[in-house]
């Protein structure tokens, strides 16, 4: 580990007790000791790389970053096999069995389970090599109570303040706001609203952050943050459900943005299979997901929205906030209804195309659409 202090690196038996044998300085994170595999300059410089442009981020976020950074993340559809490694241990397989073939009996007591269990191995890697691998959800290293209380706990107690732009106590929701409030946020994830007033969001962009539906005034636009789960979703139909006639923009992941990303955070609940509820089921949004995805939700797949890089999430709420405050464009009228309303207004008929003449007699004499005979162009009768 390099000592923050004098930037030395020291093994382990040179820090004991949180002290360099070279500079004789305490330091607050041994990685080797405390959960997350953390030192001095690697938490600096975590907090550092997400808290761009003074964004501010909490505890809790810092915690699913790193996380994220000691996954082992797919580098992309990994196969469930390999026909390299079927080769391979079919040809271990032959030789094992040619062996025991050529020097005797005996040697089948040794060789002949190496050769059966190289061939099944090898059977195994070909048929993988014609499937993906089944996804595996991530399993956190470390309890977030313990990252607060054996690494944030010990930060503090060396360096008194944390770095710049990481909040471990966030602003309540309790603070009356005076600003006139555009639209409605609604949001019943503490942690996402934690990183909400950490950022001053509501004041930011002119928005009422609630964190109950019964909090909602009328007659502005709502936007719900959801993580992404079946109990999510459902959730958030029944919210527009309660809020009939007004403008309800859900803002949440959807499957398909933490199938692609190679280091989107799926997690897993293994309850077993459930079913979509009906008001879910009934939904057009349910509708539109395909056969993959509604398997992945009912399976007890399921990505929080704190997971989400802060950046990106703060943007993902700014997108949200925008589409729900900008008038949507008018649709364009379908032609039978505009000839509808135009005869309710008092236009009996309506301009058609002049059907082309049949006959140079017809060519002579062509009716208009009111009746009328029209006179030759030559001025003839």
């Amino acid at each position: 580990m390099i000592c923050p202090n004098c930037r030395t690196d020291r093994r382990q038996r040179e820090r004991t007790n949180h002290t360099c044998s070279n500079c004789k300085k305490s330091f607050a994170l041994d990685p080797k000791v405390e959960p997350g595999r953390l030192h001095d300059l690697k938490f600096r410089e975590l907090v550092a790389k997400w808290t761009p442009g003074g964004l501010r981020i909490t505890v809790e976020q810092l915690y699913w970053l790193n996380e994220r950074r000691l996954h082992r993340f797919p580098a992309g559809e990994e196969r469930a096999g390999s026909n390299v490694g079927g080769a391979v241990l079919a040809v271990v397989a032959v030789i094992a069995g040619s062996l025991a073939v050529g020097i005797g009996s005996f040697s089948w007591f040794l060789l002949g389970p190496v050769m059966l269990v190289a061939g099944s191995l090898a059977v195994q890697q070909f048929r993988g090599a014609r499937r993906l691998r089944a996804d595996a959800p991530m399993r956190p290293q470390v309890t977030l109570s313990d990252f607060e209380r054996r690494v944030i706990f010990r930060w503090r107690v060396v360096h008194r303040d944390l770095p710049a732009g990481l909040v471990e106590y966030p602003p309540d929701g309790s603070k009356p706001t005076t600003v006139k409030a555009q639209a409605v946020v609604l949001c019943e994830l503490p942690a996402v609203a934690a990183f909400l007033r950490t950022n001053n969001f509501a004041e930011r962009h002119r928005v009422l952050l609630v964190d109950e539906l019964a909090k909602v005034p009328a007659d502005l636009p709502v936007v719900v943050l959801r993580d992404l789960s079946l109990a999510a979703l459902a959730r958030t139909v029944a919210v527009r459900a309660a809020l009939p006639g007004r403008r309800v923009v859900d803002c949440g992941l959807a499957p398909r943005t933490v199938f692609a990303p190679a280091k989107a955070v799926r997690l897993r609940d293994h309850a077993g299979p459930r079913q979509a509820p009906s008001a879910l089921g009934a939904s057009t949004g349910w509708r539109r997901l395909t056969e993959r995805e509604r398997d992945w939700l009912a399976n007890g797949w399921y990505s929080p929205l704190i997971t989400v890089p802060p950046p990106k999430l703060l943007a993902l709420v700014e997108k949200a906030v925008e589409r729900a405050t900008t008038a949507p464009a008018p649709a364009a009228e379908d032609p039978a209804e505009t000839r509808r309303r135009a005869e309710r207004i008092g236009f009996l008929s309506w301009p058609q195309a002049l059907p082309a003449p049949h006959s140079p007699a017809d060519a002579t004499s062509v009716r208009h659409a009111d009746g009328a005979s029209a006179r030759p162009a030559d001025g003839t009768r």
